[in-house]
């Protein structure tokens, strides 16, 4: 019976690793909170998290690449692993099979091109990141300056080497990526404690991607060091990759619907504390925090089954694939609808407690709303997800109509009526735009994968 339920479930050892991560956030997330408040004034609170979604923007450099190169990597992983077969059940020698030397070569064509790629998106990030947080912060009070000028450097760091640990779970290492994003989770949460308690406030933040970008060069550089050796060994060989041909189609739609989506979702804080002030801001990010811990959580089964489903379809498998991504994307949603739901009934009893912690979260109805944009979100993401799955070209037009007039009321509904404006804009567009029109697109998909 248990074994039946696992199965059911979907679990593996990858998802093990991600379900730990994401309790390690939900355990360590209220605990942080603790510290924040008793290390931060409001004010300071209200930067913390303003920060925080500055260096987020790095989504605007990595473009939804991340996910690209997990699909692409699969396909080539399958096409290495079928090669090989073939050569062991025909007595060839690997280095000799021209089947096994073109697919390991466009592996390596596929790591060159994306280490270039993400190489330069890090440098003009760091430029682009000090300046708009420069802007964005300009008016507060609060020293934000030297903990900016450290964080987002380092923050760079990673964005560099994110595009081998991609390939690397698209290849197979998921259990490898997943354990070591839960190393990084622990290490960076207890970092950030550290730092609280030494009153070093908001350089907390740059010990938390200090961490994530010291054990990502750890991973590329020591661990798999050999995975990457052996494909750069593979000289001569021409793949008949061209990165402008079979990633940039896939890759601008991707980058187009990675910024909308950010300019709508990931801006909430910095557009109170730019508009209004750093105190309206903490609460709004203090439960951003949480809400974001609880959709990590859902969006767990979806991350670590996709690599596998981009590999069953790499391998013709389409079956097998369909079945996996249908129960996954119900105890996904199940997980999110939950996990709100309990939210809204925590921020509920606060003010029962008479500690005053009211104050630090949004009301059980602002949370409600964040609720319902995050369900029509997760349904979007789990669609988009296995049509990259599929390596089609991703649903652009359903996911612009629904991201760019949520992004609108968003800001306007921000600007215009601070943290009851952002939320309310947020609930709409992705309720009434996003969800109703990438469903339908996601329909005719199915139907046709052709169409995409």
């Amino acid at each position: 019976m248990l074994a039946n339920l696992l199965d059911r479930l979907q679990w593996d050892r990858s998802l093990a690793y991600a379900l730990i991560t994401r309790g390690w956030q939900a355990i360590s997330g209220p605990i942080t909170i603790i510290f924040l408040i008793n290390s931060l004034e409001l004010a300071e609170q209200g930067i913390y998290y303003t920060i925080v979604g500055i260096v987020g923007i790095q989504a605007y450099f990595e473009l939804g690449l991340l996910n690209v190169l997990v699909s692409q990597s699969g396909h080539a992983s399958a096409a290495i692993k079928q090669a090989e077969v073939k050569a062991i059940e025909s007595d060839t020698p690997l280095d000799l099979d021209p089947d096994w030397l073109q697919a390991t070569a466009r592996m390596r064509d596929l790591i060159r091109s994306s280490f270039r790629w993400f190489g330069s998106a890090a440098f003009i990030y760091t430029l682009v990141a000090l300046l708009f947080g420069w802007f964005t912060l300009a008016d507060s009070e609060t020293t934000w300056r030297w903990p900016l000028v450290a964080t987002v450097p380092v923050a760079a760091i990673a964005i560099a080497f994110a595009p081998a640990l991609s390939i690397l779970e698209g290849a197979g290492y998921r259990d490898l990526i997943y354990r070591y994003r839960l190393i990084q989770m622990i290490l960076g949460s207890l970092a950030v404690w550290l730092a609280l308690t030494s009153g070093l406030k908001l350089w907390a933040l740059m010990f938390a991607s200090l961490i994530q970008s010291v054990i990502s060069i750890y991973v590329v550089l020591v661990t798999k060091r050999d995975f990457f050796k052996k494909m750069y060994e593979i000289k001569q060989v021409s793949s008949r990759f061209v990165w402008m041909r079979e990633v940039v189609p896939v890759q601008w739609r991707v980058a187009l619907i990675s910024a909308s989506f950010h300019f709508a979702t990931q801006f909430f804080t910095i557009i109170i504390c730019k508009f209004h002030s750093d105190k309206e801001a903490a609460p709004l990010g203090m439960t951003l925090s949480v809400t974001t811990a609880i959709q990590m959580l859902s969006l767990a089964w979806v991350q670590t089954k996709y690599p596998m489903v981009a590999a069953h379809h790499g391998s013709g498998n389409r079956e097998l694939a369909g079945t996996v991504w249908r129960r996954t994307a119900i105890i996904s949603t199940c997980l999110l609808l939950l996990g709100f739901s309990a939210l809204t009934l925590f921020v509920s009893t606060l003010p029962i407690l008479g500690r005053g912690l009211e104050e630090r979260f949004i009301t059980p109805f602002q949370v409600a709303l964040l609720g319902i944009g995050g369900l029509a979100n997760h349904i979007a993401a789990v669609q988009g997800f296995y049509v990259l799955a599929m390596k089609a070209k991703p649903l652009l037009i359903a996911s612009l109509i629904g991201s760019i007039p949520t992004g609108l009321a968003v800001w306007i509904g921000g600007y215009l009526y601070g943290t009851d404006g952002v939320l309310i804009g947020y609930a709409a567009g992705m309720g009434l735009f996003l969800a109703p029109a990438h469903s339908w697109a996601y329909y005719q998909f199915r139907k046709n994968p052709q169409i995409a």
